[in-house]
């Protein structure tokens, strides 16, 4: 196995997350190439995600082993205490949680894990998988709790199929797959539990995930320290490199600034996406939230800032009060170079009414920034008010209580237009607690443009629909949605345990700012109805947290749409707590990332299906905020 990866160590500690609002508290710790072809492949750096083509195999499939494998410290004769396939007690055995019962995998995804929990007592375990067109089952006897599809587990595999996963994905696709455990206490009559199902989609996946996962700082509350930094891998890719770390960003290369107009050293890495050419990583630093683009491509190129920066250009996009940036291929080449992001209007100086150092609502607007603008900036000047015209200007501009939040740019070429969240309340970059709807504005260098509401679901009074996401066809936008009433007011502060020494932990976090009640939906972009995703629910088994209490959250769509036997596909990533772990340090609920499906048929509404969780990722941290793109990031070449 031949593995690319960066070389880069882990850097800076720092407070920040533009998008969660996470600002420094104390002095303890602080705070182009060319493009991507998209077409997938293992071997292209930055594309991701070879797709398996199937090919038939004749008669019944042999793709399973044989015999049983016999995994971890089993001894004696496994297979005598099972006995023949649904023999035993029909009932009382392990529940089985990943896969969740219904979920769709693409074809060339991670090889699955599959996870149960265990009555007490029960020490030895059968998994069984079935599919119709195999000519045997797939039968593990373990005394672990989980199993993961091996790399060599296959009898005589053929030079192309490494896997049994492969060989699976190839052959035994749009049919179900049974997936049973039966568990036995000291090699006792046998139990079952209930049967699972998943599937695997005739289509894969493609593109690079890349997350935030900062080290001691669980969901970037308010006080908390630790390393900042971005994790990902490659479609299909069992482990995960890291990406990027502030001390990437050197200051010969790049700088943001502080409210005096100051110079100074990146420090933070928060919410980021990637430019349309997959070259370089668009990021908030820290308070008070100047942009950043740094190239997140190995070796000497990683940190790096892209040439085209003009001096204009540049002052604008480091200006305090930037919010969560959006690309498009249709404003990225030379002499086009465009982000969309929101600016705030509470000027060179904490918000308005900060107290104890945690600012209000910044009042921003929807603007484009001319990242190649080359407008001259003396030292001391505002970038707000001397390059406003010139270097930016609002596409959408800001009214008392209707503010901009969380863009997402359309993708289709003459269809130019900006979906974003219109709330009464920005507070450090975050949501705060209030009013949020979903708004399209077009997009234009002509002036302030009139946004109107996403019609129907998207801004139902009664509910706060935020964090709009555009599908890579611009059909659909997943989104937050919350009762109106959650969303208006503050709630407790998760952090369990006293981060605040000598001073006791008070705060409160705004209504809309790690939301335990979040769920995800998809609403067409013309608007109408909204589906709630089947991938809200977590699985009905022992130490998953309930329903409304897992912050399912900041779904992003992957880069591509592939069409098979006749239905259209469509790939989500998002967090959520649903897992129940805690951090040890400050009692807050653990983030992690999972992946879900959204299938259009020719006819009929679109049919949505459970998370798959990322096994891959490390539990033991928050990882959340992912993003998913043709991000250049270092990718892990398998070979024969």
């Amino acid at each position: 196995m031949t593995r690319a990866r960066p070389l880069a160590l882990l850097g800076s500690l720092c407070l920040a997350l533009g998008c969660a609002g996470v600002k420094q508290v104390s002095s303890t710790g602080s705070g182009g190439s060319g493009a991507s072809t998209g077409s997938g492949g293992s071997g292209n750096t930055g594309s991701g995600g070879s797709t398996v083509v199937p090919t038939a195999c004749t008669g019944p499939c042999t793709d399973f082993p044989t015999t049983p494998i016999v995994d971890g410290n089993v001894t004696g004769s496994p297979a005598q205490i099972f006995g023949a396939a649904g023999s035993g007690n029909s009932s009382g055995g392990p529940c089985l949680y990943e896969p969740e019962n219904g979920t769709l995998f693409p074809n060339n995804w991670l090889r699955p894990r599959f996870s149960w929990t265990a009555p007490s007592g029960q020490n030895l375990f059968e998994l069984r998988i079935h599919a119709d067109n195999q000519a045997n089952d797939l039968v593990v006897y373990t005394t672990a709790t989980s199993w993961t599809m091996n790399q060599d587990d296959m009898t005589s595999p053929p030079a192309s199929l490494k896997t049994i996963w492969q060989a699976l994905a190839t052959h035994t696709e749009d049919m179900p797959i049974t997936v049973t455990v039966r568990g036995s206490a000291n090699g006792g009559t046998p139990s079952a539990g209930s049967a699972n199902i998943f599937t695997i989609a005739p289509v894969g996946a493609q593109g690079n995930l890349v997350y935030w996962s900062p080290s001691g700082a669980t969901n970037a509350g308010l006080g908390a320290v630790g390393a900042t930094l971005l994790s990902g891998f490659s479609v299909g890719d069992d482990s995960v490199e890291q990406v990027l770390v502030p001390t990437n960003v050197t200051m010969a290369d790049y700088e943001t600034e502080d409210l005096s107009l100051n110079r100074r050293a990146v420090q933070c890495i928060g919410c980021h996406t990637s430019t349309p050419d997959g070259a370089f990583i668009g990021f908030s630093d820290t308070y008070p939230w100047g942009g950043v683009l740094a190239s997140g491509e190995a070796g000497n190129l990683l940190g790096t800032a892209p040439g085209f920066f003009g001096a204009g250009g540049y002052a604008a996009f480091i200006q305090p009060w930037l919010g969560i940036q959006t690309y498009s291929a249709n404003h990225w080449a030379t002499g086009d170079h465009i982000v969309v992001a929101p600016i705030g209007t509470c000027g060179l100086q904490p918000c308005s009414n900060e107290p104890s150092g945690n600012d209000q609502d910044q009042q921003p607007g929807l603007a484009w920034i001319d990242l190649e603008n080359t407008t001259a900036l003396a030292q001391g000047q505002s970038p707000a008010t001397t390059l406003k015209g010139t270097a930016w200007n609002w596409i959408y501009q800001p009214t008392s209580g209707q503010y901009a939040a969380a863009p997402s740019w359309s993708h289709a070429t003459g269809d130019d237009y900006v979906v974003f969240t219109m709330t009464s309340n920005v507070v450090s970059g975050r949501l705060g607690s209030g009013t949020a709807h979903l708004y399209k504005v077009p997009y234009s260098k002509a002036g302030p443009q009139t946004a109107t509401p996403i019609p129907g679901d998207g801004s139902d009074p009664s509910y706060a629909q935020y964090y709009g996401s555009l599908s890579e066809d611009d059909a659909f936008i997943a989104f937050d949605k919350i009762s109106a009433p959650t969303a208006a007011a503050n709630h407790t502060d998760l952090n369990t345990k006293d981060t605040c020494s000598p001073t006791p932990c008070t705060s409160v976090w705004s209504g809309m700012y790690m939301q335990p009640a979040a769920e995800l939906f998809v609403i067409p972009t013309a608007g109408g109805t909204a589906t709630r995703l089947a991938a809200n629910d977590p699985p009905a088994c022992a130490g998953q947290n309930p329903s409304g209490m897992i912050n399912n959250t900041w779904a992003k769509w992957s880069p591509q749409v592939s069409t098979g036997n006749g239905n259209t596909y469509y790939w989500l990533i998002f967090s959520s707590w649903r897992q129940g772990m805690k951090d040890p340090t400050t009692g807050s609920p653990i983030a992690q990332l999972y992946m879900t499906a959204v299938v259009k048929p020719e006819v009929g509404p679109i049919q949505t299906y459970p998370a798959i969780y990322l096994w891959n990722q490390k539990p033991t941290i928050s990882n959340f905020t992912p993003a998913w793109d043709y991000f250049k990031i270092p990718i892990i070449i398998d070979q024969p």
